[in-house]
């Protein structure tokens, strides 16, 4: 057997040997791996044997890079890629983006994300476009410095199928022109944001790109006359305008003119939309499966109501946030639409049980019902949801003071599908918490501002809900270390947590924590107990950890930062406001994290300016976001102003005076 094929088989040429996996082809090595969905899990088999990173490199389709330097080794490593995401690639600008694809065989990438990679422009893309022949979607949001020129360069992409430009302000009607000529296959294009675009640019895109399935012109200034150019588009099926102040019922008519391929719209806080305009869109389109009206609505006529009718066998999700209702209109709507699968009745005025009760005994399928900020609500409407909605995956109850445990035993009980829950100030107690761990399957539970829950409660959750990902209990101050215990014990898949203000937790809990392998966010504010050797634990065994929250913890001082430092090397975003850590310690963080880039520092009294000087000039082309005190904007060097801005840092300077607060 030659060497080229013992490496394809996994014989001894590989390391592998002559039996067990080594004897395995790539192939089907492949094929295993491809049923392995988490990466971690993954990245154990690579370990476990050669033959098995020989057929993670030949199979591997997606790949996310978080530092600039083994970039150009990683494209090279995986040749098979179709998914490219360099998102949260720190530092990435166009000579080192253009340097690494110059040696990597790209053929097979059709995605590639760019999102937030603010130092990449026009000679990086151009770049990319000729190393990717078979691109087909690119995603530049958030971008806010992208413009023209780097419109055009991606208008090179002639395959180009997706393009989100979301935030990219500088992206005037004369690139959204160079992409709708470049690029006529397009199939979904969202330019959110992009504020210099105008009813021309949005005109000539409707004549050129036919192909149009999904259009995204949310918080443009573009008028009526836009909406009568994309009327024409003949396979157009979801269309979002939220928040375009210059479009009215006019618009929504000349819309419904066009051809009856629309699936969704969403008109949320369009302040001159009625009801009346959206009843005319139903007539045109008969089809419609999601209506989005949040905060624009300020009455739903009869006309509305009548046209809803219509779509009873097609409409599945209807959001409704922000306007008045009463009981016979939500009856209405349950009579109306008895193939929801989601409804928006966020910060409704006039939501009782009463209405409740009618809307879900006519719509069982619902998955979905968000009733936040809805007062009014009493056990009896969660006793309705939960004998005519089993299928409930998603209830979200923020601020219903007026449930309780009685309430939430019904649901959990009814309702074994449910996946998230939210009873942010809610007051619910342990006993309510006893009752939702039934719900083996729940995966996001927000208790916030509970302050009768203890350890206790969270014993119950920690013994039956281990497929928890995100968790937030802000402000339960009756939580202590044996609460996170049984929690880091039996929830081993959190990702999400929110402790700020739990004044009680100290360092012994965030020892706990430290067993949560997966855990990305954490939120530790104002907790006043723990010190650089809570830190260090969550550091140390949270190697995943890429958010921190440590504003107020007035104990955490360079300990803290130097643990960081050195365990914590994929975090990208630290808040370290208020605590009491050096130039010394600012300085060592900052150059050793590598993949860092968003920033809050206000009042770390203890920095001096040429420590505030050395830590950022040795962070300087990583750093995407800073938040300083305003009084330094005139103290630190205007040079090294100029360098972070030129990298792509945008500073939010804030003026807020000195005040030491408690952990209440």
């Amino acid at each position: 057997m030659s060497e080229e094929e013992a490496q394809r088989y996994g014989g001894s040429a590989g390391g592998g040997g002559g039996g067990g996996i080594g004897a395995l082809s790539v192939d089907l090595l492949g094929q295993v791996l491809d049923r392995v969905p988490e990466p971690r899990d993954r990245k154990a088999c690579r370990l476990v044997s050669r033959a098995f990173a020989r057929a993670e490199a030949a199979h591997r389709r997606a790949l996310r890079v978080l530092r600039r330097e083994p970039l150009p080794r990683l494209l090279r490593a995986f040749p098979a890629l179709d998914r490219l995401d360099l998102s949260a690639c720190a530092s990435l600008d166009d000579a080192s983006l253009a340097a690494a694809l110059a040696g990597a065989d790209l053929g097979t990438v059709r995605q590639v994300c760019l999102a937030r990679a603010s130092g990449v422009g026009w000679r990086g893309l151009d770049a990319l476009v000729a190393a990717c022949p078979r691109l087909e979607a690119v995603d530049l949001s958030h971008c806010v410095g992208a413009g023209d020129r780097e419109a055009a360069a991606l208008a090179a992409a002639a395959g180009l199928r997706e393009l989100n430009l979301e935030k990219c302000l500088g992206v005037t009607d004369m690139g959204l022109a160079k992409v709708a000529v470049g690029c006529p296959r397009l199939q979904k294009l969202s330019f959110k944001w992009c504020r210099e675009i105008s009813d021309i640019g949005v005109d000539l895109l409707a004549k050129k790109c036919r192909e149009l399935r999904s259009l995204d012109i949310s918080y443009l200034k573009v008028s009526n006359e836009s909406l009568r150019s994309i009327s024409t588009l003949e396979k157009l099926e979801d269309l979002a305008m939220v928040c375009c102040p210059c479009i009215d019922d006019e618009g929504l008519k000349l819309l419904s003119t066009g051809s009856n391929s629309l699936q969704s719209v969403d008109v949320s806080r369009c302040n001159h939309v009625t009801s009346e305009g959206l009843a005319s869109l139903i007539d045109g389109h008969n089809s419609l499966q999601k209506i989005s009206a949040a905060d624009s609505l300020h009455e739903i006529g009869q006309c509305f109501l009548s046209k809803l009718a219509t779509l009873k066998a097609t409409l599945t999700v209807l959001r409704l946030d922000g306007f008045e209702v009463s009981s016979s209109l939500l009856s209405a709507i349950g009579e109306s639409c008895n193939n929801l699968v989601e409804i928006g009745l966020s910060k409704c005025n006039g939501v009782t049980d009463e209405g409740i009760s009618s809307l879900v005994v006519r719509c069982s399928y619902l998955r979905t019902i968000d009733l936040t900020c809805c007062n009014l609500l009493t056990n009896n409407a969660l006793e309705s949801i939960a004998d005519n909605c089993k299928m409930l995956e998603c209830l979200r109850l923020e601020s219903s003071t007026s449930v309780s445990e009685k309430g939430l035993e019904r649901i959990a009980t009814c309702c074994p599908n449910l996946k998230e829950i939210d009873l942010t100030d809610c007051g619910v107690n342990d006993a309510a918490l006893q009752h939702l761990a039934k719900c083996s399957e729940l995966l996001i539970l927000k208790l916030g501002l509970c302050s009768s829950i203890s350890d206790k409660g969270l014993r119950f959750i920690g013994s039956n809900c281990g497929k928890i990902v995100e968790l937030d209990l802000y402000r339960c101050s009756s939580i202590t270390d044996d609460g996170l215990a049984a929690l880091a014990d039996g929830c081993k898949k959190i990702k999400l947590l929110n402790l700020c203000y739990c004044n009680k937790i100290t360092d012994s809990g965030l020892s706990h924590l430290g067993s949560l392998e997966e855990l990305t966010n954490l939120e530790l504010r104002c907790l006043v107990r723990i010190t650089g050797i809570g830190i260090s634990s969550v550091a140390i065994g949270c190697k995943n950890l890429i958010e921190l929250d440590l504003k107020r913890c007035y104990s955490v001082d360079d300990s803290g930062l130097w643990a960081l430092a050195r365990y914590a090397l994929n975090l990208r975003q630290l808040t370290i406001s208020y605590c009491p850590v050096t130039g010394l310690g600012l300085c060592h963080l900052l150059s050793s994290l590598r993949c860092l880039q968003d920033m809050k520092m206000v009042h770390l009294s203890w920095v001096s300016i040429e420590g505030f000087e050395m830590a950022l000039r040795a962070a300087c082309g990583r750093l995407k976001k800073l938040k300083m005190l305003s009084g330094l904007k005139s103290i630190l060097s205007p040079e090294l102003l100029q360098l972070l801005q030129a990298c792509g840092c945008r500073i939010r300077w804030v003026n807020k005076p000195l005040v030491y607060k408690d952990a209440i």
